[in-house]
């Protein structure tokens, strides 16, 4: 009952909130929310966020998975699973520890920072990244040191953010876990301009055309002047909105715990709909006019957005929630939940792809899959012979695992040092 008066106050506006809806309130997903909303996020109420950077030291350029989660940032290699070199200000491997450990690409700073969200890498080969605390660190892509040691807090604001930053030529795009969106000074990370929500803004902002749309949990698709902070529209989506828009075709995509996935206009209309069984988290992503995506009911979809979103396909496909977007490559689409597994399904029909012995191919880990897919191709540069999908758990003992695209064959695991 506690849980169920926190979220009513703190996340959800009720006023559109059903019997039934209230029913779902103890779920561990929404434990999450209540939590990060209300308070610093501890250990094992976020979820590692994972992304391919590329970055440039001297005349070389490498790629690498870099991983914020818990206390840490680190980078790892795509191709064998193992922690990248630190690298001097000379591009050269820095001497090992004393007892001979090699020194690794490691940022853990002091006071007790955690790290969910995903660093931005600047064309200064800085990456730049919010701490759940909201404070900022730039950090040197090669020697992993920052400019600040502590981080640059944001003027005026406490609180915490749990979404990833978006930048413009000279803003940066902070969601607050707790209300609002701050626009800050790229060179100084002074405060430009403020947009109040009358909730938290979990999803990243989207940036298109001088235009800043972003969701909140007060149920609301936001557009906003990106330069001025301005509204120019907003949209009541019936339930509270946790991703990111997708722009496509002249139009957005996006879900909310409505049980609905819309499309809308650039000019804040409605244009159709279509009901899900379950809450509808993550961003979708469309390929040849398909629209996927996934709700956390474990259900995947397929729809037509030159028909009306007409449905293609709708599949059961996990036996928990899918947070993540699917990814769609070729004719393959792959879904991870959590339940610890990933599901390899044929993009044309959402049923199983097989393995040699005919039965559905899906892989067991250790952890909740609830950060997106990373897809490496060979002509990255990285030492593979075939494509390899990179995924992260909640386990500190299998943060990152790599299988080939086809087979799912297990290539390696990465846990924390």
């Amino acid at each position: 009952m506690t849980l169920f008066l926190i979220l009513r106050s703190n996340v959800l506006n009720i006023r559109v909130l059903s019997a039934r809806r209230w029913l779902l309130s103890a779920s561990a997903i929404l434990v999450l929310l209540v939590v990060a909303a209300c308070g610093p996020a501890p250990l094992g109420t976020g979820w590692p966020s994972v992304s391919l950077i590329k970055s440039v030291c001297g005349d070389t350029s490498s790629l690498n998975v870099m991983i914020s989660y818990m206390d840490r940032i680190v980078q790892v290699n795509p191709a064998d699973g193992k922690s990248s070199p630190l690298l001097n200000s000379d591009c050269e491997p820095r001497p090992p520890e004393s007892d001979g450990k090699p020194r690794v690409w490691d940022f853990r700073p002091s006071g007790g920072k955690q790290f969910y969200t995903t660093p931005l890498l600047l064309q200064d080969n800085t990456l730049l990244v919010i701490a759940n605390d909201q404070h900022i660190f730039r950090i040197d892509a090669t020697t992993a040191r920052a400019e600040d040691a502590d981080g640059a807090a944001i003027d005026g604001r406490t609180g915490h953010a749990v979404t990833d930053l978006a930048v413009s030529d000279d803003l940066i795009y902070v969601g607050l876990s707790a209300k609002d969106v701050v626009a800050l000074e790229r060179d100084t990370l002074d405060v430009r301009w403020t947009f109040e929500t009358e909730h938290g803004v979990w999803g990243k902002p989207l940036l298109q055309d001088g235009v800043l749309y972003f969701s909140s949990l007060d149920h609301y698709l936001y557009a906003v002047d990106a330069e001025l902070g301005e509204l120019k529209w907003k949209l009541d989506l019936e339930g509270a909105v946790t991703g990111m828009p997708l722009y496509a075709n002249d139009r957005l995509y996006i879900g909310s715990f409505a049980r609905k996935l819309f499309e809308i206009s650039l000019d804040g209309e409605i244009v159709n709909q279509y009901s899900t069984v379950d809450w509808v988290w993550g961003t979708p992503t469309i390929q040849d006019d398909i629209l996927y995506f996934a709700d956390l009911g474990g259900y995947v979809y397929a729809l037509d957005t030159a028909a009306n979103l007409s449905e293609v396909w709708k599949q059961q496909v996990a036996t928990r929630a899918i947070r993540p977007s699917p990814l769609v490559t070729g004719d393959t689409l792959i879904v991870v939940s959590r339940d610890h597994k990933i599901y390899w399904r044929n993009r044309a029909d959402g049923s199983p792809i097989l393995d040699a012995e005919g039965n559905p191919l899906v892989r067991e880990l250790q952890g909740e899959i609830l950060s997106d897919i990373l897809l490496v191709q060979p002509e990255d540069g990285v030492n593979i012979t075939k494509p390899y999908i990179i995924v992260s758990t909640t386990s500190p003992s299998q943060l990152l695992a790599a299988y080939t695209l086809d087979n799912g064959e297990s290539k390696w695991s990465y846990s924390y040092q």
